[in-house]
């Protein structure tokens, strides 16, 4: 995977955190600035330190047996994991229903277990990134930062409007997932 594939699957993954984001932000009273940095530091840590662990699962064992039939092998289960995430989330975005307008201060036990609920999906995707050979450091920076920017953004944009567009901002991520997915078996047919 490139760089920019890498950047593209982080965004996607991001959603998520965003969406949790938003309805959190959506319930709080007031918001200080330190809330924004504890935030975008707790889902960005927590979400790197996942795909990080993900990543070094697989990639120890694997690389002592890569071949070209593991390689292919190996595409394969990354795209059924980036499809089952995409699917999960559309699923996740349908059928969790509405927050209620009850206002309730900032809580960083809260914020912590949301942000390792959420993180649970890139220790798959660090499976899936460990069997596509990237690299660990670059994609972990990567997932930090676009997932800590993506949760204060979140955190902000749900203290002004409230979680709105919570299931538009939760599909959006999934068809970013699930297109990878489709990218990863069409090229491994060499059809792009």
């Amino acid at each position: 995977m490139s760089v920019l594939e890498v950047i593209i699957v982080s965004i996607g993954l991001s959603l998520d955190a965003f969406t949790v984001t938003v309805c959190t932000g959506a319930t709080q009273p007031y918001l200080k600035k330190r809330m924004d940095f504890i935030v975008g530091l707790a889902f960005g840590g927590i979400q790197a330190i996942m795909l990080t662990i993900g990543m070094m699962i697989t990639k120890f064992p694997v690389s002592s047996i890569y071949s070209e039939t593991f390689k292919s092998i190996n595409q394969w289960f990354s795209a059924i994991i980036f499809i089952f995430l995409g699917l999960k989330m559309i699923k996740n975005a349908l059928t969790i229903k509405s927050i209620n307008e009850q206002r309730e201060s900032f809580n960083y036990r809260n914020i912590f277990s949301l942000a390792f609920a959420t993180s649970l999906d890139a220790l798959v995707l660090g499976i899936g990134f460990a069997l596509l050979r990237t690299e660990i450091i670059i994609d972990m920076f990567i997932i930090f930062v676009i997932t800590g920017i993506s949760s204060i953004v979140g955190l902000r944009v749900g203290y002004r409007v409230g979680d709105k567009y919570r299931v538009a901002v939760n599909i959006c991520g999934s068809v970013i997932l699930l297109i990878m997915g489709v990218k990863m078996i069409l090229s491994y047919f060499k059809i792009i």
